[in-house]
């Protein structure tokens, strides 16, 4: 029976440690694609005609392409409450989180207390489930500042689409008229 409780936490902690590294690739992707534009922006700036429009989408660009940037590195490097995960200070280091393994005294201070725990002792699987619950938080916070960078990176993307559609257009009519 213990082993079903460890192979599901396993389980669980294995699909959240995926969703952890989705979340970070996805953004480490957006990071760059955004770059890309900002290039190809800079590229056509120097063509576009300064009028009201243009101001107004200069500004929902470098607004959206700042908030982007901001979302996408809380993504990377999300940060969260690790006040709401303190334990009973007679507790022993969480052996399942390098913050808590780097408290032990040495590898064999380590090994000896992974060693005294058996398969029916609790507190492997509550080491286990604090781990995998700390992993969520996390995933919950990557996914939220993910969800947030890519809406304004579509806004970002949108305004200076505009821009260079308008610039073109204006190009065209001048051409066409004269």
């Amino acid at each position: 029976m213990p082993e079903d409780r460890f192979n599901l936490l396993f389980h669980v902690w294995q699909s959240e440690q995926s969703i952890l590294s989705r979340a970070d690739q996805k953004a480490y992707t957006l990071l760059s694609v955004l770059g890309v534009f900002m290039v190809f922006f800079i590229a056509y700036y120097r063509l576009m005609e300064v009028n009201i429009f243009i101001v107004g989408m200069l500004t929902v660009y470098f607004a959206s392409a700042a908030v982007t940037i901001y979302q996408l590195i809380r993504t990377i490097m999300p940060r969260f409450d690790s006040s709401a995960t303190m334990k009973h200070p007679d507790d022993p280091p969480d052996p399942t989180y390098f913050g808590g393994i780097r408290l032990y005294e040495s590898a064999d201070h380590y090994f000896n207390f992974i060693r005294s725990l058996d398969s029916g002792d609790d507190r492997s699987i509550k080491f286990l489930s604090a781990q995998v619950y700390a992993l969520a938080q996390i995933n919950w916070t990557k996914n939220l500042h993910l969800r947030r960078g890519m809406m304004f990176f579509f806004a970002a993307i949108s305004a200076e689409l505009l821009m260079v559609l308008s610039t073109f257009i204006k190009m065209g009519l001048k051409q066409i008229q004269g």
